[in-house]
């Protein structure tokens, strides 16, 4: 299923984690790559968030 290798936090807006909004910069897709695609729960920012936003990390964990 897509949505468990998905970083929940991918894309959803600039005041969470701008990665996947708007302008994509070669920074961008080299995290995309590293990270949003499979390996979400070893970077920094989705641990960040995860903290800051649990609402979100649960969302995600059910839909798995």
């Amino acid at each position: 299923m897509i949505s468990e290798t998905i970083c929940p936090f991918y894309g959803k807006s600039d005041d969470q984690c701008d990665v996947g909004c708007g302008y994509i910069s070669p920074y961008d897709v080299n995290m995309i790559i590293r990270y949003c695609s499979r390996r979400h729960l070893q970077c920094i920012k989705y641990l960040e968030l995860s903290d800051r936003y649990p609402a979100e990390n649960r969302i995600c964990a059910e839909m798995r």
